[in-house]
């Protein structure tokens, strides 16, 4: 009933689901960002807000397991040296869990060869934001050379705050720095700034000290004035890109984007595009019609597990098409208050 209400007589089946994966082509790829584009402009949360927008961006490795994956190449995967596979460059949204953009490259693409295309798309949805200085930008040490920090300083309206790429030069540094000249940001970090240079470029040194009692040294890039943040408020701020990290996670174990399930690379691409898609419209649904129930704060691993197994019982009538589910578990009877719930509220001034 729900393929009718599309004008379709079923949904596919697997094998027609991999007929359509491998019939990717490149202008398959380009119909899907447009179609993401237009999705994010008009649905996006970042448009209804007045905070500052926090864009972190980062790259992820798909194992292949065999030779016969198109256009599969030998990268940095961690804890598998030697593998093959392909590298996946994000932009993310962590406070609203939107996907802002996507690449998909042969796994020996260094995440730095994406930067022009990440931040090209970050200025591509949020030209207000960046008018007004409300985007900021988070990248680990692979994003820190200083040719990239220069690309990022020339950005316009754009904030950064970005990992250095050599923890030697940082270590270099600090054989210079007295400890007492450093800040406790925390029980096993402190923090020092290095005096600020005539473009605006901040650089903090951050020393942690290990768990054996080793010191280890890494450098913080920020234009992000002192005013609005301190070089403690720096490291803190910092640490929280693991948004993205989880996103991650989330797309290779809920939305199973590390199977590969066909050998096209456009197929593969294809099928990110409507992970990803789907990843945003479930944020959207949370916030809007999970907004102030019992679901609001559930993951969506629950949503997509459990909650999308939950049995219910449609029926077409001349008055439209009902939904019946019966409140069986705990996780039932949320959902049917979630989405019983009214769109609106007539407000009388009457009474």
């Amino acid at each position: 009933m729900a393929a009718n209400m599309l004008d379709m007589e079923q949904f596919p089946d697997q094998s027609q689901i991999n007929r359509l994966l491998n019939r990717m082509d490149e202008t398959s790829i380009d119909q899907f960002r447009d179609i993401h584009h237009q999705l994010f402009l008009d649905h996006s949360h970042t448009n209804s807000t007045d905070s500052d927008i926090v864009v972190d961006i980062d790259q992820s490795g798909l194992i292949a397991s065999s030779k016969t994956y198109e256009f599969a190449e030998k990268g940095y995967f961690p804890h598998k040296r030697g593998k093959t596979g392909y590298q996946v460059s994000a932009a993310f949204i962590g406070e609203h869990s939107e996907v802002l953009d996507f690449y998909l490259d042969p796994g020996n693409v260094h995440c730095q060869d994406r930067l022009d295309s990440l931040v090209s798309s970050i200025c591509s949805k949020l030209p207000e934001q960046l008018k007004v200085n409300r985007v900021i930008l988070r990248a680990d040490s692979g994003y820190g050379a200083f040719k990239n920090i220069q690309k990022l300083m020339s950005v316009k309206g754009l904030r950064f705050i970005v990992k250095g790429y050599s923890s030697r030069k940082a270590a270099s540094i600090a054989s210079e720095v007295s400890f007492d000249s450093y800040e406790q940001a925390d029980e096993a970090a402190w923090v020092y700034e290095l005096p600020s240079s005539e473009n605006d470029l901040r650089t903090i040194l951050v020393q942690i000290l290990g768990s054996k009692g080793e010191l280890t040294y890494t450098l913080l890039h920020t234009n992000i004035s002192k005013a609005r943040m301190s070089a403690v408020e720096a490291f803190h701020f910092y640490n929280g890109r693991q948004t993205i990290e989880a996103f991650f996670k989330t797309a290779k174990n809920v939305y199973g984007i590390k199977s590969l399930r066909t050998s096209s690379f456009y197929g593969i691409y294809g099928f990110l595009w409507l992970a990803f898609m789907t990843h945003n419209l479930i944020s959207w649904f949370r916030m809007i019609k999970l907004h102030g129930t019992g679901l609001q704060t559930v993951g969506v691993k629950t949503l997509v597990q459990k909650c999308s197994r939950i049995k219910g019982f449609v029926e077409r009538t001349t008055q439209g098409i009902y939904v019946k589910i019966e409140p069986l578990s705990k996780l039932a009877k949320l959902l049917i208050e979630a989405l019983a719930e009214p769109e609106c509220v007539q407000l009388s001034f009457l009474t």
